[in-house]
C-alpha cells in the first residue's frame, strides 16, 4: 500500500509520495498518473529527506529536472506534513537548489527563486550550435520564430497573435523537432500588453498542461530579453496567474492546492 497525496498548480497536477530508495520510479509514474487506471496527474514527484529533494517524473516516466508547479506543490506538502517547519527553505533539483518561501500560508501563495535562464545550444541538447534564441524553422508548412534556452528544464518560447495558432500538431512538431536530442517544452505566448501575457504550454512527456510554472519563466525571459515586458509579468493559465518577476534571479509566486490524499494498491 502507497500513501499518496493529490495536488495542483494552476491545474497543473501530481501525486505526490514519501521517496522510497527500492521503488521503480519510471513504472510507477506511468501507473499512477494514468487518468484511466491511476490517480491521474501530469507527474509523480517523490519527496526524499537529509537533504530536502524533489525527485518528479513526467507521467511518460521520463525524469525532469525541475518543474515549477510541482515545486509549489511540493513545498506545501512538505509543510504540511512537518517535513519543514520553517517558511523559508532550500530544495534540491536536477535543475540546482530552489529557494522556497511560503509568502502567504492562508491561501498557500508560495514564492520560487528559479535561478537564472541559461541560453546557448548546449544548455538545450541542441543538436547543432547555431543560436536558437530567435531561430526560424519550419514546422507544418510554415516559417516559425523560436526563443530556446534552458529555465530550470528545456523551454521554447513562440510568440502568437491568437491562441488558434497553438494547435497540437505544432505543439508536437517543436517538441520532437530534430534540433533537439531530448526534445523541448513548447509555449505558445500571446502578449496582451506588457504586464500581461496568456501562456499555454505543450509538455514534452506530457503534452498539452493547464500550466506551466518553468514555462511561464521562460515566456517573461524571453519577453523581456526581447523589450515586450520589463519588471514583471502576470502569466494568465487556464487554472489560475502566475506572477513572473526578475531581481538578479528569476522568481515565480503562485497558489499550491491540496486536492485530497489516500492509500492505493501498487
Amino acid at each position: 500500500m502507497l500513501k499518496f497525496g493529490k495536488y495542483h498548480g494552476c491545474g497543473n497536477d501530481f501525486v505526490i509520495v514519501d521517496f522510497d530508495e527500492k521503488a521503480d520510479y519510471p513504472t510507477l509514474a506511468q501507473k499512477l498518473c494514468n487518468r484511466k487506471t491511476g490517480i491521474g496527474a501530469d507527474g509523480l514527484i517523490a519527496v526524499k529527506q537529509n537533504p530536502l529533494e524533489m525527485v518528479f517524473y513526467n507521467m511518460d516516466g521520463s525524469r525532469a529536472p525541475m518543474c515549477g508547479n510541482g515545486i509549489r506543490c511540493f513545498a506545501r506538502y512538505c509543510f504540511e506534513h512537518g517535513i519543514v517547519k520553517d517558511k523559508i527553505f532550500d530544495v534540491v533539483t536536477l535543475a540546482g537548489v530552489m529557494k522556497i518561501e511560503i509568502a502567504d500560508e492562508k491561501n498557500f501563495l508560495i514564492k520560487v527563486n528559479m535561478g537564472k535562464p541559461i541560453f546557448g545550444g548546449e544548455s538545450i541538447d541542441a543538436t547543432d550550435s547555431e543560436n536558437f534564441f530567435g531561430r526560424e524553422i519550419e514546422v507544418c508548412g510554415e516559417k516559425i520564430k523560436i526563443y530556446s534556452f534552458f529555465m530550470g528544464t528545456v523551454h521554447t518560447v513562440v510568440f502568437v497573435k491568437d491562441l488558434s495558432e497553438a494547435t497540437t500538431e505544432k505543439g508536437d512538431a517543436i517538441c520532437n523537432h530534430k534540433l533537439f536530442a531530448h526534445k523541448t517544452n513548447v509555449n505558445f505566448v500571446k502578449v496582451v500588453d506588457e504586464k500581461n501575457f496568456i501562456v499555454r504550454t505543450y509538455e514534452r512527456g506530457v503534452g498539452w498542461t493547464c500550466a506551466c510554472g518553468t514555462g511561464c519563466c521562460a515566456s517573461y525571459v524571453a519577453g523581456k530579453k526581447l523589450g515586450i515586458c520589463k519588471d514583471y509579468v502576470n502569466a494568465h493559465l487556464e487554472y489560475g496567474t502566475l506572477k513572473i518577476e526578475e531581481n538578479e534571479n528569476i522568481f515565480m509566486t503562485g497558489p499550491a492546492c491540496r486536492v485530497f490524499e489516500g492509500i492505493t494498491e501498487v
